[in-house]
């Protein structure tokens, strides 16, 4: 069969990178791509071997997270195991043939993701975030540092890192609930664009920038990123590429 050869071609290529990992096929079969394997991957099903056979730490990370793929393992071994059989992969594919992918991004696909994953609900997201209800990671300076501390510093950071100026066109990326946009406007002097696929985070977004009085600094647009148009000066996408 087709994925067999693909396959067998796949597990003979890293055994010489000897990567301890053992991988298990729903048919029984078991591979061990060393002689010590600390973590074990089970595939359930021949559709989860496009996520192995053409991996990227992205995909597998995917391929978990979504549960095309099942993981046993401490978890620093996992995403060593992860990120060696991504990048030996990589490295050995132009002996292999690849196997046929279709793209997962196109604007109905992203913007059905982000419904799914952010329009739950404001309030649920309130619960456990910031106040400003800012996402992704925070930068703290000490121990003592609250979240809303990190968050604010983390924004800071960016934006320092990026010497915005006044006058300068902002365009945040994934823009969340509005936080960096407002501050970059509101601090910084900057002339903001911020687009999220979002009902919920828009809505909120554009009341805030109307609750801080910076409607003719900050605009937030329900739109996706390929659409957007126009010059810039910076670009910000917090957590999202």
């Amino acid at each position: 069969m087709f994925w067999e050869r693909q396959f067998n071609s796949f597990v003979d290529g890293l055994r010489q990178h000897r990567i301890p990992v053992q991988i298990q096929l729903w048919n029984g079969q078991s591979f061990e791509l060393s002689d010590r394997s600390r973590v074990r991957i089970r595939v359930p099903g021949t559709p989860a071997l496009r996520y192995l056979l053409n991996p990227s730490l992205d995909r597998l990370a995917e391929a978990y997270v979504e549960g095309h793929l099942q993981v046993d393992g401490k978890l620093e071994d996992i995403i060593d195991v992860a990120t060696r059989i991504a990048t030996h992969a990589d490295h050995d594919k132009k002996h292999r043939r690849r196997v046929p992918l279709v793209s997962r991004h196109s604007r109905k696909v992203d913007a059905e993701a982000i419904r799914y994953h952010y329009d739950v609900s404001n309030d649920f997201y309130r619960q456990w975030l910031d106040d400003n209800m800012v996402y992704s990671c925070g930068y703290f300076r000490d121990t003592t540092d609250s979240l809303e501390q990190a968050q604010l510093q983390k924004i800071d950071h960016i934006l320092n890192k990026l010497r915005i100026r006044p006058g300068d066109r902002l365009l945040d990326i994934g823009c969340g609930w509005g936080t960096l946009a407002i501050r970059a406007a509101e601090q910084y002097g900057a002339k903001v664009l911020g687009v999220t696929l979002s009902r919920n985070q828009y809505d909120l977004a554009r009341e805030r920038v109307a609750e801080a009085g910076l409607e003719d600094r900050c605009d937030i647009q329900l739109e996706d990123y390929r659409d957007v148009r126009g010059r810039f000066d910076r670009i910000t996408s917090v957590g999202m590429f």
